[in-house]
Parts: structure tokens; C-alpha cells; sequence
């Protein structure tokens, strides 16, 4: 009876240790990743590369040349693009919201339409946690940057917006910064010298200062007080172009180009306003949509707020002067040589997380940029603003050695038609490969 024992407990023993070898051994494998015969769009140039091969290792790219000529390691896992798929970077979406309900779940979506990584505008203690939950792995989502709360002092946002002292301002950023959030949110009223301070200390204590033109100033005090960055096209309308005046939008663009200055076009956010405002019917008609009944249950109750439904009716034609005006100013803007960004301000009745990322793109051809160069504007572009402002330790947006590896495979060119972006093969997440079925279960609601 003895000896049934020992032969037993050394069988339990025997397989638990060869589970652990299996296990370890097929984490060693997939430590290392081929995309073979893949057509590339590094978003160096738009030149697409043929039959190449792209080597990851653990989250980084590591090689990348024409598949004859680059040696592919014994324990790769192998991605076969069979000479016809292609591998673009991943999206960015340099404006959105994670601080809602169940983000940790919905937040899945983006993922799955390719944005591998966003730029949250509204911080709080749920999206550093978030974060931090991203970073050890616990939860499936994209690569977090944060601002602290939806401006630097909420009184800022009040009629007494002139009481805020300095030191409160300089107190609040010196808050944000040690908390851990990645750059601070320009919101609000603000008086001229409280504007200066705020850029003054952002600067001094090195950390990246974005979001609206304070709404009682101009879009040239920005300009001349060195705001960087604007996340609402609308806001230039409100502060600059009140008079809706094409050629003071060339003039303006110009002297913005010269600055560097990066615009967050957020067309999507604003096609969406400008579709509901005053017609609750609409936002009706969207709730009964197959694929708006396939988002999150959280989603799905942002849409029935229907934020804008409820307006007055009487002023949907300035609604629609400013959205169709939206165009001009991010042509010229882009013509001037203004770098563009794509940003979608969602979660956003009927803007979808992660999909309103490539509507805002094809929004940006409808502009006037090519598809190369809205693609650019939601890659290589998001890569840059985030490496030269937020992070010079974080690389992304081209297929590059060195490059955190996130990207998107894809059945056919998105240059030739940018809609492709929305059936993805698959998803790398800093080296972590989903398939299209791995994607699909991704988005399998639990309530």
C-alpha cells in the first residue's frame, strides 16, 4: 500500500513538474514573434514594403527586412501575411475619457479596433489605477498617458475664475505631477496672468501642458503664451475665427505652423453634436442599430443620455455653420504645415471607442488630407507629439527597430481604403498577439 503511494505522489510529482516545464517552455516561445511574407507600412514614408519579415521580441521590434533575407529564429511563433496582408503600427487617440463605469472592461473596444494607445484628458484615481493594471498586466487595454482632473483648478471653470490665486495654480500642478499623472489639462477661464503662470510652472516642473484655449482669450494668446497643443477645432472658432472667415484662418495657420503647434481636429466629436442637436429622434434611431447593440451595456447608457438631443432646435443652423467650418480650418491648417493629430473625445454619445478613431481619419480625408496623411495623423504623428511632450522614453507609431511592437494586420491596403482598419486579423499589444477570434471574444460583454 505504501509503495501504491510513493508510485502515485512520484506520478503527481512527474506531471506537475513537466506542466511547469510545458508552460514555461511555451512562454519562452512566444517571448519571440515572426510576421512572415507581410506587406509593410512602416509610416516612415508611404512607400509600402513587400514580403517582409518583422521580428518581436518580448513588446519590441527587433528586425525588420524583406522575408529572404532575414533569418527567423527556431522558437518563433510564426504570423504568416502570405504576401498579401498588410502590417501597419497601431492607433493612437490622443483625446479620450477612461475615468466612467466599467472602463476596465469597455475600454477593451479600443484594443480591438487597433488603438493601442490614448491619450486620457480627464484624470482621477480609477485611471491611474487603471494604468497601473495595463502596466502589471492584470487587464487587457492600451497604453495610458493621463492628465490630472479636467483642468488644473476647478474654479478655473467658474465665474470667480479671477479669485484663483498663483500659488493655487502652481499648488495644483506641483499635485498633479507627484501624483503621477502625465501632463496637465488647459481648461476654463483664465485671466492673462494666470494663463502665464500656469505655462511657466508646467515648464519649470517639466511636465506637458494640452487641452482647450481658455475660453475667454484667443487663440493668438495661446499662441504667444506657448500653448503647444489644442484638442477642439471648434475652439479656435469660438476664441479666433468668430467671423467663420477663411482667410484669417490662412493667416493664422501660418503663424501656427511657424510655433509647431499640434492640432487635435476632433471632427468625429463634433459631426456627432451637430447630428443630434435638437433631434432626440436621431439618437433613437442609433440605439436600435445592430452594432450600436453590440457595445458595452455602459456605452450603450452614454448614448441614451443623448447629451445633445434636448437642445434647442433654434440653434442647430449655428451648430451646423460651426461643424461645417470645421473643414476649412483643418485643411489650412494642414496645408500650412500645422501637425495633425487624431482624437475623438470619446466616450461620446455615438462615438464608439476605438471605431470613431477611424471615422475621425476618413474625417481628416474628407478635409483634405490624403489617406496616407490621415493615417499618419492617428501613427507616426501621435508617436512624435507623445515622444516630444509627454514621454522620450516611448516609441511608437512606426514599424521600426527599437519600436514598442503595436500593431494591426490587415486583409488589404488602408491606403487605398481606410475603412479596412475595421477588420483587423489581428492586434499586437506591446508583443501580445490576438488573433481575429481573440479580438472577437474580447468584446463579449459580461452584463
Amino acid at each position: 500500500m505504501k509503495n501504491t503511494r510513493y508510485i502515485i505522489l512520484i506520478m503527481i510529482f512527474i506531471c506537475v513538474f513537466t506542466i511547469d516545464a510545458q508552460t514555461y517552455k511555451v512562454k519562452e516561445q512566444e517571448q519571440i514573434k515572426a510576421f512572415v511574407n507581410v506587406n509593410v507600412l512602416t509610416m516612415q514614408d508611404s512607400i509600402t514594403k513587400m514580403s517582409q519579415t518583422v521580428i518581436v521580441e518580448n513588446d519590441k521590434i527587433i528586425a525588420l527586412g524583406n522575408s529572404n533575407d532575414i533569418n527567423i529564429p527556431d522558437n518563433a511563433k510564426i504570423i504568416d501575411g502570405e504576401h498579401k496582408k498588410y502590417l501597419i503600427p497601431g492607433l493612437t487617440d490622443t483625446h479620450v475619457h477612461l475615468h466612467r463605469k466599467k472602463s476596465e472592461e469597455w475600454m477593451r473596444s479600443y484594443v480591438v479596433n487597433g488603438v493601442t494607445t490614448v491619450l486620457n484628458l480627464g484624470g482621477s484615481k480609477r485611471v491611474l489605477k487603471l494604468r497601473a493594471q495595463i502596466k502589471d498586466k492584470q487587464i487587457t487595454g492600451p497604453d495610458i498617458y493621463t492628465a490630472g482632473r479636467g483642468g488644473v483648478v476647478k474654479e478655473l471653470n467658474r465665474p470667480q475664475y479671477k479669485e484663483v490665486t498663483l500659488d493655487r495654480i502652481e499648488e495644483r500642478i506641483i499635485e498633479d505631477k507627484a501624483k503621477g499623472y502625465d501632463f496637465i489639462k488647459i481648461y476654463g477661464k483664465m485671466t492673462i496672468p494666470q494663463f502665464e503662470h500656469m505655462m511657466k510652472i508646467a515648464k519649470r516642473e517639466g511636465i506637458h501642458a494640452m487641452g482647450h484655449i481658455p475660453r475667454n482669450l484667443t487663440a493668438d494668446d495661446a499662441l504667444r503664451i506657448g500653448q503647444k497643443s489644442m484638442a477642439h477645432t471648434e475652439e479656435f472658432i469660438y476664441t479666433q475665427f468668430t467671423e467663420f472667415d477663411e482667410q484669417e484662418v490662412k493667416d493664422f495657420a501660418t503663424k501656427a505652423a511657424e510655433e509647431n503647434i499640434w492640432l487635435i481636429a476632433n471632427i468625429i466629436a463634433y459631426e456627432k453634436i451637430e447630428l443630434t442637436w435638437g433631434k432626440p429622434q436621431v439618437m433613437d434611431s442609433i440605439l436600435r442599430l445592430p452594432e450600436t447593440k453590440s457595445l458595452h451595456p455602459k456605452i450603450q447608457r452614454i448614448y441614451k443620455a443623448d447629451w445633445y438631443g434636448s437642445r434647442d432646435v433654434k440653434s442647430r443652423p449655428y451648430i451646423e455653420k460651426v461643424y461645417k467650418f470645421y473643414f476649412p480650418i483643418v485643411k489650412h491648417f494642414h496645408n500650412a504645415g500645422v501637425n495633425i493629430l487624431v482624437g475623438t473625445d470619446t466616450v461620446f454619445p455615438a462615438a464608439a471607442p476605438g471605431e470613431s478613431a477611424i471615422d475621425e481619419m476618413k474625417n481628416l480625408v474628407k478635409a483634405g488630407l490624403t489617406n496616407y496623411e490621415a493615417l499618419k495623423a492617428g501613427t507616426a504623428n501621435a508617436g512624435v507629439y507623445i515622444n516630444n511632450f509627454i514621454d522620450n522614453n516611448y516609441y511608437v507609431g512606426k514599424i521600426k527597430d527599437g519600436y514598442t511592437a503595436h500593431m494591426i494586420l490587415l486583409p488589404s491596403n488602408p491606403l487605398d481604403d481606410l475603412d479596412i482598419l475595421k477588420e483587423p486579423e489581428g492586434v499586437m499589444l506591446r508583443g501580445h498577439w490576438f488573433n481575429s477570434i481573440d479580438l472577437k471574444e474580447m468584446v463579449r460583454w459580461d452584463n
